[in-house]
């Protein structure tokens, strides 16, 4: 796993991806590299994915910087917003407060809805007991 997913730099050549500094010749030039911030996409993370994709026989990976990006991208990316008639999520009422509190006021202002429930018995009924 440790060569998997790395390929020369095909700009500059270099066997380790860069991860935070580039040379800048001009803004269009530097934007058509693919990169041009290093917190929002850079090679590192790019590498990452691939990695993490290739491990998990995937199509492809998106690694986040926190738990609540991810979330938020999450959210956006399979529910719709529409005017009194958004998607609706069932949640667990023990989510990360951050989680929580964004459903309840960040996307309920948008339109969608959600209900915050008690997961323990549906768990407990979807297990199976263990066997020796």
């Amino acid at each position: 796993m440790v060569h998997a997913g790395v390929d020369p730099d095909p700009i500059t050549g270099a066997i380790l991806t860069p991860s935070t500094t580039y040379v800048q010749e001009s803004v269009d030039e530097y934007l058509a590299k693919g990169y041009s911030y290093s917190r929002t996409n850079n090679p590192t993370v790019t590498v990452l994915e691939n990695k993490i994709a290739e491990l998990e026989g995937g199509y492809g990976a998106a690694c986040f910087s926190t738990g609540m990006a991810a979330t938020i991208a999450v959210i956006t990316s399979t529910m719709q917003a529409r005017e009194g008639a958004g998607d609706h999520c069932v949640i667990t009422n023990c989510s990360y407060g951050g989680t929580n509190r964004a459903c309840r006021t960040l996307f309920t202002d948008m339109g969608m809805e959600f209900d915050f429930i008690d997961f323990t018995e549906l768990v407990r009924a979807l297990c199976r007991p263990h066997h020796l």
